[in-house]
């Protein structure tokens, strides 16, 4: 291994490679950005339960300013509704729309490629080394 190589560094070459790669995709999705289609995908597998901003903050490591906007211009791209909470008259519940529903295979299609091509010719070793390490760095930063 080369002692001169930074982590956060090539973690910020990597984030901007994947970056590019989901900019070359764009047009066949509505132009979702991979946080968009994260919260997309969070929303799905918790289909059915209730899904609040704070649970979307705490999943994404952002903050309440940054998932607002996020929200915000996903509403207006009518793929989330925040619709009152009848469980906490505080806070609204994030759902999805009905376009999201139609839209949800062909983006599950799409990131089942696009983790394809993340994975190519890295072993199920290497997988579980890379995100043992990937962990282990989240847990310093905490």
């Amino acid at each position: 291994m080369n002692k001169e190589r930074k982590i956060a560094f090539e973690i910020k070459l990597l984030d901007n490679l994947i970056g590019r790669k989901l900019i070359e995709n764009k047009r066949e999705h509505k132009k979702l950005s991979h946080v968009q289609v994260s919260v997309l995908k969070y929303l799905f597998e918790n289909k059915g339960k209730t899904v609040y901003q704070s649970d979307l903050e705490t999943f994404l490591s952002v903050r309440r300013s940054t998932i607002s906007g996020i929200l915000k211009t996903m509403e207006k791209q009518n793929l989330i509704k925040r619709i009152d909470s009848l469980k906490d008259a505080r806070k609204k519940e994030i759902v999805l729309t009905n376009y999201s529903y139609k839209k949800s295979k062909l983006m599950k299609k799409k990131v089942t490629e696009f983790e394809t091509l993340l994975t190519k010719g890295i072993s199920y070793e290497e997988l579980d080394v890379f995100f043992n390490v990937i962990n282990k760095i989240k847990e310093n930063l905490k």
